[in-house]
């Protein structure tokens, strides 16, 4: 007997059309709190959508700078060989040169300083 006499003034009591007054509060909020989810749930689908199409712009990216450190790696490869063989040459001619080039470099600067 004792919820009976409780169901008309506890928490639970009917409001006049036999609805519950906090049941109806408590079904807005609910609702309230999930129209609010779903916004931040919309807002976090476009966020991870940005963030999948941002990743494949910087793999992309990534792709074509390896390529093209690749294709510097190749050239300097060729690069050196072709050192490698210079150098491997049987003639030294290339030391010759190199030293009257230098030394005409230095007296042409010397004589430009003195006769100044």
């Amino acid at each position: 007997m004792r919820r009976a006499y409780n169901a008309q003034t506890g928490p639970y009591a009917y409001g006049q059309f036999g609805h519950n007054n906090d049941t109806q509060h408590l079904s807005e909020e609910n609702e309230d709190m999930t129209a609010e989810l779903k916004d931040k749930v919309k807002a976090l689908k476009s966020l991870t959508i940005d963030i999948g199409n941002e990743v494949r712009n910087q793999n992309t990216m990534l792709n074509d700078m390896d390529l093209d450190y690749h294709k510097s790696g190749n050239f300097l490869e060729r690069s050196m060989k072709r050192l490698g063989i210079i150098g491997k040459g049987s003639h030294n001619y290339h030391m010759v040169i190199l030293f009257a080039f230098c030394f005409l470099v230095f007296l042409l600067l010397w004589l430009a300083l003195k006769f100044r």
